[in-house]
């Protein structure tokens, strides 16, 4: 029978089982971030979400028409609740280092790369000459993050400095209590602009880089069949469109792109 001569609701019919069955609905996800970290994901005075990995996931799952329920936890419940079930996956893997755990868990392609470095404070120009670095004798950390980089080797700088927050960490730096920071670039660099201290400081050393990805349970991957095609697929769409690129430059400049 030609689909010309059916009639027309018997097409619309047949065209609303074909996209039924094309791409099944994905309940809303249980996505967990490690706990507010600006700017990639924390909460405003609002209460409302914000932050450049919220931002790109959003983007990416709701052109996939899926939703997500995010709730932060401290690094150790996240993957306590990942393993029991409670939780579908990590909105990102910012901020969340437990690698045994991230190797059961289905891991999209890079949003974007995440780079660790030695950042410096500048001295004062001396007569036109360009600012020098200060050596990196003492170093400023940030507590409960994983430096376990092969080219890293913590134990040469002289009693490392612990502390909470990428904030503090710009301050020590700047106050001269530390030679150098070991941060990840995005966050300090966020940091630093918000305390009107971002061209006092500079980059002395590239240490590690890592791709950010969306971590989903494998489960959910095979509950929904070609889920995980469909995201990757997005993700690279939305980053041809230089939207990811934006969403980061816009945190960067403190929307004053």
């Amino acid at each position: 029978m030609s689909l010309v001569k059916l009639p027309i609701w018997v097409l619309l019919t047949l065209w609303g089982v074909s996209s039924q069955y094309s791409h099944a609905e994905v309940r809303p996800l249980r996505l967990a971030s490690a706990e507010d970290v600006e700017p990639y994901v924390y909460h405003q005075e609002s209460g409302q979400v914000a932050g450049i990995d919220y931002e790109i996931v959003r983007e990416v799952l709701g052109r996939a028409s899926i939703s997500f329920d995010l709730k932060s936890f401290p690094r150790p419940r996240i993957s306590l609740m990942l393993q029991q079930g409670f939780l579908d996956g990590l909105l990102t893997t910012t901020a969340y280092n437990d690698q045994d755990m991230l190797e059961t868990l289905w891991l999209s392609v890079p949003l974007y790369v995440s780079t660790v470095s030695t950042i410096s404070r500048k001295d004062a120009p001396k007569s036109g000459s360009p600012p020098e670095m200060i050596p990196c004798v003492k170093a400023g950390i940030l507590r409960g993050f994983s430096y376990r980089f092969p080219n890293l080797d913590i134990s040469r700088f002289k009693n490392p400095v612990e502390v909470d927050s990428a904030e503090q960490l710009v301050k020590l730096t700047m106050y001269g209590r530390v030679d150098c920071a070991i941060s990840e670039d995005i966050t300090f660099m966020y940091q630093a602009r918000k305390l009107h201290y971002f061209d006092d400081l500079q980059v002395v050393e590239e240490i590690s880089t890592r791709p950010v990805v969306i971590a989903l349970s494998r489960r959910i991957i095979e509950q929904n069949d070609g889920l995980g095609e469909r995201i990757n697929r997005l993700i690279n769409e939305v980053r041809e469109e230089d939207i990811i690129d934006n969403i980061i430059i816009k945190y960067l400049t403190l929307g004053n792109s």
